[in-house]
C-alpha cells in the first residue's frame, strides 16, 4: 500500500510542474504587449527632470519677440564664418531664420515631455538647413548655435535659480534637439545626392540611346565623351594635314599652268 501511494503521488507533481512552465510564454508576452512601441514616445521617459522643464518655460516665458536675433549675434561673436554665411543672406533670409529659431524653439519648450515630436521638429529644423549650403553654411554652425542657445536663455532666467542649474537644464535640452537636428540635415543631404545621382544616370542613358536607327549617333557620341582632350587635339591635326577627298583635282588652283 505504501509503494502505491507513493506511485500514485508521483503523476500529480508532474502537472503542476507542466502546468506552471505553461504560464510563462503568456507571462512574457503580456509584458512585451504592455510595452511602449517606438512610435509612441510621448509615454517615455523625459531628457529633462520636472524641475528642469518648469526652469526653461520660465526662460521662454520672459523671452521676447528679438530672442532669434539675439542668439545669431551671440554666434556671430565664436566663429568668423558664421558671420560671413549671415553676411551671404539676404535681409529677409536673415529676418527669416531669425523668426525660425525662435519658432523652434518654442515648439520644442512646447513639447518637452514627447520626445518623439522633439525629435520630428529637430530633424526638420536639420533638413531645412541643407538650402543655406549654396551661401557657405555648415553642419558645425549647428554646434554654434546650441552654444548660443544654452548662453542666452541662461539670462533669461533672471537669476530665480542657481546659474549652474539653469545652464544645466539648458544644455541637456540643446544637446539632445541639435543632436537630432544634424541628423536631419544629413539625411536630408544624403537623399538629394541620390536623387541627384540617379538623374545623371539616367540623362546619361538617354543620351547614349538616341541617335539614328543603324545606332551611328549613338556610337559617335559614346566615343566623343570617351576621348580624352589630348585625343581630341590630335585629331584636329590630323583632320588639317589630311586633304579633302571631295574636292576635284581641276579645282586645284595650286597646280602650275599648261603652256602650249
Amino acid at each position: 500500500m505504501g509503494n502505491s501511494k507513493s506511485i500514485e503521488a508521483a503523476p500529480s507533481k508532474k502537472s503542476t510542474v507542466r502546468r506552471k512552465s505553461a504560464t510563462v510564454p503568456s507571462t512574457r508576452s503580456s509584458s512585451s504587449s504592455s510595452r511602449p512601441s517606438i512610435s509612441s514616445q510621448g509615454s517615455r521617459k523625459p531628457i529633462l527632470t520636472s524641475s528642469q522643464r518648469q526652469i526653461i518655460k520660465g526662460c521662454m516665458d520672459n523671452s521676447k519677440d528679438d530672442l532669434g536675433e539675439r542668439i545669431f549675434r551671440r554666434a556671430l561673436e565664436r566663429r568668423d564664418d558664421f558671420r560671413q554665411f549671415i553676411d551671404n543672406l539676404s535681409k529677409a533670409q536673415r529676418h527669416e531664420n531669425y523668426t525660425y529659431l525662435k519658432q523652434f524653439l518654442l515648439g520644442v519648450v512646447e513639447n518637452m515631455t514627447d520626445l518623439e515630436e522633439i525629435n520630428r521638429a529637430s530633424e526638420e529644423f536639420g533638413c531645412n538647413h541643407v538650402q543655406f549650403r549654396a551661401h557657405g553654411f555648415k553642419p558645425d554652425f549647428f554646434a554654434c548655435t546650441a552654444d548660443a542657445v544654452t548662453t542666452e536663455c541662461t539670462f533669461l532666467d533672471q537669476a530665480a535659480h542657481p546659474t549652474s542649474e539653469t545652464a544645466a537644464a539648458w544644455s541637456s535640452l540643446t544637446s539632445h534637439v541639435f543632436s537630432a537636428v544634424r541628423d536631419g540635415y544629413y539625411a536630408e543631404l544624403r537623399r538629394q545626392r541620390k536623387s541627384s545621382n540617379a538623374f545623371r544616370a539616367r540623362v546619361s542613358v538617354d543620351v547614349v540611346s538616341t541617335g539614328t536607327d543603324d545606332g551611328s549617333t549613338s556610337l559617335s557620341s559614346a566615343t566623343r565623351r570617351s576621348n580624352s582632350p589630348q585625343e581630341e587635339i590630335a585629331e584636329s591635326f590630323e583632320r588639317q594635314a589630311t586633304p579633302d577627298e571631295n574636292v576635284e583635282s581641276s579645282g586645284n588652283f595650286l597646280a602650275p599652268p599648261t603652256v602650249y
